[in-house]
């Protein structure tokens, strides 16, 4: 039985662009060279891995060192890019020395107890197996002040009010909380015991400004994102339909159809620049153009769930 092992990115990138899916998920492709030092991947996957390293309470490692050290593994390896590296380091360490005061200044922290790390979750989705859902879980935490338990998660934003009234339709935070709930299940606690271990998700914001005398204030918030039982019930479903609509294309790729009938492209001219790593390539496929020469001068083969190698088990 072929099992599909799916994560949130999969499930996003297939909801926003089949074409994205097929290149990145079937085909197991990457761009050759890493995001760009300065870009909102480059800076969000920073601070969240120095956040992690903090937060974990068997390292407890200091942040703002952790980034210096990446940085200045990453200048012996690409000297071209060090003036951007530069760049890069001196506005997370901004933000993270910020934050630090931040915490200290509103006792934040103080009110939550971190009850463990960072870990990963691989979890049946159905009885047969055909289907698990895999997620990096942020570090789980209860509150003192009302005992609410929640699972941390760090981000970075241009802005603290963007959005705030969609952050309960979040699939990433909805399949978390879902990740948790089914292994709490699968450990043998029932409905309302897993439920009960996580409420939701705490979502710790740092904007990615240098707190200049003309950016305003506030520039960290943490938000409350609770899902009930039912959300979660229904995400089941959701994150179901999405693993069949995958597994039936993968089965007519592998038959050998076209893709162009399989896994149409979904452009969106003002946000594929952007947000999508084959953008140059992705019209190749269409006008006749060379766009397999192009894929082989430009990306490599990858695994898509690397992020999950060697990632310890909840």
């Amino acid at each position: 039985m072929s099992v599909l092992r799916l994560s949130n990115s999969e499930m996003s990138t297939w909801r926003r662009c089949q074409r994205k899916w097929w290149l990145s998920s079937y085909r197991r492709l990457k761009p050759a060279m890493p995001p760009h030092p300065g870009s909102a991947l480059s800076i969000g996957d920073l601070v969240h891995d120095a956040l992690a390293q903090y937060y974990d309470p068997d390292v407890r490692l200091d942040p703002i060192a952790y980034v210096q050290n990446l940085i200045d593994e990453d200048i012996a390896a690409m000297p071209m890019l060090e003036d951007d590296l530069l760049k890069e380091r001196d506005l997370v360490t901004i933000m993270l020395e910020g934050y630090f005061e931040w915490l200290a200044e509103t006792g934040h922290d103080q009110d939550l107890v971190i009850h463990g790390a960072e870990r990963m979750v691989d979890v049946p989705m159905t009885p047969e197996g055909d289907v698990r859902l895999l997620s990096k879980l942020d570090a789980p935490v209860e509150r003192v002040s009302d005992g609410a338990k929640l699972a941390l998660e760090h981000k970075t934003t241009g802005s603290l009010d963007k959005n705030l009234e969609g952050l309960k339709l979040n699939t990433q935070f909805l399949t978390e909380h879902l990740a948790r709930f089914m292994a709490d299940m699968a450990q043998g606690a029932t409905a309302e015991e897993a439920y009960d271990a996580c409420h939701g998700i705490l979502l710790n914001q740092l904007r990615k400004v240098k707190r200049t005398a003309q950016a305003k204030p506030p520039f960290y918030a943490r938000e409350d994102v609770p899902h009930n039982i039912h959300e979660l019930r229904n995400h089941w479903k959701h994150v179901m339909s999405t693993a069949r609509q995958i597994q039936a294309a993968t089965a007519r790729l592998d038959a050998g159809e076209d893709h162009q009938l399989v896994v149409p492209p979904n452009p969106i001219s003002d946000r594929c620049p952007w947000d999508c790593p084959f953008y140059k390539v992705c019209v190749m496929f269409d006008d006749g153009s060379d766009a397999e020469g192009a894929i082989e001068a430009m990306y490599v083969d990858h695994d898509p769930l690397e992020r999950y190698a060697g990632a310890e088990a909840l």
